[in-house]
């Protein structure tokens, strides 16, 4: 079975620390909790009973259990084991993934988001084993130490710092898990490219952004990088650049008492005019009606 989080969750540790079989007679007691459990083997082997399945599990050997999900020891009441426990609550909570849906994970379906223009919320899966074990098992015991004695000895932002550590715990869980899977997640050369053209447009659309200049700095022909665009953002270059000056000349109007002419020119247009025009067009008010507003 594996979980499928959003990238966007919000993760909140609640409590963690180092349950020893040994030396604890609760272990071989039912135990229910309201949050999400992440247990995670430190020390020799521990036989948990989850629901009604019997596991034994080895040092690094992790497995992640829903709110209310009954648990305990099973076996010789003797026996002896350490593991790492974290209750945490997740929002929005953790969905089961079929692995058959795997295709899904691409992100390439995010490309408006590289888009300083457009408000748009891309929340791709990250996939979390509810049972595994991960190569780099003592990375993984090391970042639940920490995460441990954070939470024992509270102190400053240590529920920021704990939160980050259980983020950090899960990715590598997750990367693991990618890495095993052998699926093909590379990104076509196309939408690499189209992130270059993004980032030299976002940083220089008030400037003259030439053909030959984008040419020269991207290594590809115009007539190319005009396509990748425009497949990928939905809109041309061209109109692109004229978002984000009219972007920043809202801003602009906003928060500052430039003149008109003075937001043109900072924004790459030389008239005052064709940049009203162009605002009207694209806000359905002039610059000073927008401002007024």
């Amino acid at each position: 079975m594996h979980y499928a989080m959003s990238r966007l969750s919000v993760l909140d540790v609640r409590w963690a620390g180092l349950f020893d079989v040994a030396s604890s007679p609760t272990f071989h007691k039912r135990h229910y909790n309201p949050y999400y459990e992440l247990i995670v083997v430190a020390e020799g082997t521990v036989h948990l009973l989850v629901e009604d399945s019997r596991l034994t599990l080895s040092v690094g050997d992790s497995i992640l259990l829903k709110p209310w999900e009954q648990h305990g020891g099973w076996g010789d009441a003797g026996a002896s084991g350490a593991f790492f426990w974290v209750q945490f609550s997740c929002e929005p909570g953790l969905e089961e993934f079929a692995l058959h849906r795997a295709p899904e994970l691409t992100i390439v379906q995010a490309e408006r988001t590289e888009l300083r223009t457009v408000d748009v919320r891309h929340e791709e899966p990250v996939i979390v084993p509810r049972r595994d074990r991960v190569r780099n098992r003592y990375e993984l015991l090391a970042h639940f130490q920490e995460l441990v004695e954070t939470m024992r000895e509270p102190a400053g932002y240590f529920r920021f710092k704990a939160s980050l550590l259980l983020a950090r715990m899960l990715h590598l869980i997750a990367d693991d898990f990618l890495r095993r899977s052998r699926l093909d997640l590379s990104l076509p050369a196309s939408y690499l490219t189209f992130r270059r053209l993004v980032d030299l447009l976002n940083n220089g659309y008030e400037t003259k952004l030439t053909r030959e200049r984008l040419e020269q700095a991207l290594d590809r022909k115009y007539d190319y990088l005009c396509q990748v665009f425009k497949k990928y953002a939905g809109v041309s270059i061209h109109q692109y650049t004229q978002q984000l000056r009219i972007q920043r000349a809202k801003h602009l109007l906003r928060h500052t008492s430039w003149s008109v002419k003075e937001i043109a020119q900072d924004t790459g247009y030389d008239d005052p005019f064709y940049f009203s025009r162009i605002f009207k067009r694209l806000e359905g008010v002039s610059p000073q009606q927008y401002r007024d507003k």
